[in-house]
């Protein structure tokens, strides 16, 4: 009896272990379903964005890329541009909320969207006249938004891709030139906004110098912009970013 009893008790537990190992497994995952589906959503929604506004068209020059922006602006007046990386996932438009949270989650037409936007610091001015404007974005695992800056930590990557291009609601492209890339913490003076200072330029441009992984790019001079592109680390570490910054060079009808 006693012997029977010692059996059941064991079974028991079995079928209970068995029972909370199943639980895990669906839950994990449900997890993995929920977030690839979230990838999709994410995937669908530029692709239909970049179907619905963006023409490319190949030139002896470049690439001529023509973004129905103002289309973009009818539906939500907060869209400032349209920023584009040659050869890249990047092709997206930029948004700018009254505060840095407000696109985090919100997709162009202020619907959730877990990937958010990419987004104009709020204190910048919309027009990207500043000396130093930051942009930033979600860093995505799997590679949307944000989510290959981090391949620009290594020169060879740069040197493939060696522009950033926003385009502005006037119609025109603007080209700024990639010279720094580097891992920032939130603190240390990388994500300082300035419009136009000397003293606050030659102060940035020493900090850039010092953390830049390249060494054969040059730094702006002349009072350049300076454009600063920011995504989380793939840590997820709160105060650490990974940070892409490019100069002005000017006004540009292709692409390269």
């Amino acid at each position: 009896m006693e012997e029977k009893k010692s059996k059941t008790k064991k079974k028991q537990i079995y079928t209970a272990l068995m029972l909370i190992c199943a639980a895990v497994f669906f839950f994990a995952l449900y997890k993995v379903v929920t977030i690839l589906m979230d990838y999709k959503a994410i995937n669908d929604y530029y692709d239909k964005a970049n179907e619905d506004f963006v023409t490319v068209e190949e030139e002896d020059e470049g690439q001529k890329i023509s973004v129905d922006l103002q289309k973009l602006i009818e539906i939500n007046d907060d869209v400032v541009g349209w920023i584009y990386m040659a050869d890249t996932v990047v092709s997206f438009p930029i948004l700018q909320g009254p505060s840095n949270d407000f696109y985090l989650f919100r997709d162009y037409e202020k619907n959730y969207l877990v990937s958010g936007s990419i987004f104009l610091d709020s204190s910048s001015s919309s027009d990207f006249s500043d000396s130093h404007t930051i942009i930033y974005g979600h860093n995505m695992h799997n590679g949307a938004m944000f989510g290959t800056l981090d391949e620009f930590m290594e020169p060879s990557h740069r040197d493939a891709h060696p522009y950033i291009h926003i385009l502005t609601p006037d119609g025109q492209w603007h080209r700024y030139e990639i010279f720094s890339s580097y891992v920032a913490n939130i603190d240390d003076g990388t994500f300082v906004l300035f419009k136009e200072s000397q003293q606050e330029y030659e102060k940035y441009l020493a900090l850039c110098a010092q953390k830049n992984l390249y060494s054969n790019t040059e730094p702006p001079a002349d009072g350049e912009r300076i454009l600063t592109l920011s995504t989380c680390t793939d840590d997820s570490d709160d105060y650490k970013r990974y940070v892409l910054q490019a100069k002005y060079i000017g006004e540009v009808d292709t692409i390269e």
